[in-house]
């Protein structure tokens, strides 16, 4: 697993090209918005692991990531169509 400082640097790259997803004409802005927010919303939750669960607690973190993800392509699928 990468150190919390990758995952934490990682994490704010997605974001940026979540953003620049955004900038794609005729995209829904505020669905993406919100997931680029929500995306860094990860990133405090980082740096407070549970004790006990670590394992299952960064699985949790990474379903939420690849669900945010998901979110955004969906919406430029859309587009594509």
């Amino acid at each position: 697993m990468a150190s919390r400082r990758q995952l934490k640097k990682q994490i704010s790259y997605i974001a940026g090209d979540l953003f620049l997803a955004s900038l794609v004409e005729g995209v829904n802005r505020e669905t993406i918005i919100e997931a680029i927010h929500n995306v860094l919303a990860l990133i405090p939750r980082i740096s407070h692991t549970q004790p006990g669960n670590v394992k299952g607690y960064y699985k949790k973190l990474y379903e939420d990531l690849n669900k945010e993800i998901q979110i955004v392509s969906d919406e430029l699928q859309k587009v594509e169509k």
